[in-house]
């Protein structure tokens, strides 16, 4: 006796259910896998960061104190608060101006105010403005004592002289003489430490 088993027709596919449950299985485990293997690298960032964090310096995160400012600083004298002349500068004073004799009155009334005398001579220049130049930047302060003392207007840094301060005295000041600016040093105000200076041979 047949049942219906027996009746079945050759390449007819029998039991198909059973593959199609064993394939959603695998599909199941793949993504359980997955899964786990997403947790397992997230923990893996979580405690490197927290070893990360145990290790650092935490003075380090601590932002340092913007320094302070003194009110007891005593600020450096500007140019126009020098008052002291500084006897150990050596100074030049050379006629550019044409007019004779020029050069040795205003040595005389640099000389008189405390200041060492270099050369006393003659001068090429297109300037006609007089002027006070000084080598050293420290000496910038004295250079406009200088010019203050005998009532010129500009001062200016040079390498071209060799004396610490140098006059060049021009044709807008040359006939009316040394006159000095309001605020200038007295003729006995000369740097009580410095050797009072000699006076060089006059020309000009």
């Amino acid at each position: 006796m047949n049942d219906e088993f027996d009746d079945v027709q050759p390449g007819r596919r029998s039991g198909a259910h059973r593959q199609e449950a064993a394939a959603k299985s695998n599909v199941g485990a793949i993504a359980l896998v997955i899964v786990l293997a997403l947790v397992a690298v997230l923990l893996v960032v979580a405690a490197i960061n927290i070893i990360t964090s145990s290790m650092r310096d935490p003075e380090a995160d601590v932002a340092e104190p913007a320094p302070t400012t003194s009110a007891e600083a005593t600020p450096s004298p500007t140019e126009s608060e020098v008052s002291v002349v500084d006897a150990s500068l050596k100074v030049d004073v050379l006629n550019a101006s044409g007019v004779s004799g020029a050069a040795s009155k205003f040595s005389k009334a640099v000389e008189k105010k405390g200041w060492e005398i270099g050369t006393v001579g003659n001068h090429s220049t297109d300037r006609t403005d007089s002027v006070v130049y000084y080598q050293d930047k420290s000496n910038a302060a004295q250079a406009q004592l200088v010019a203050d003392s005998l009532g010129i207007e500009t001062t200016e840094q040079s390498n071209e002289f060799s004396s610490d301060l140098s006059v060049v005295i021009c044709s807008d000041i040359a006939r009316r003489g040394p006159e000095p600016a309001a605020g200038a040093p007295s003729e006995g105000a000369s740097n009580e430490s410095g050797a009072e200076g000699g006076q060089a041979g006059l020309g000009g």
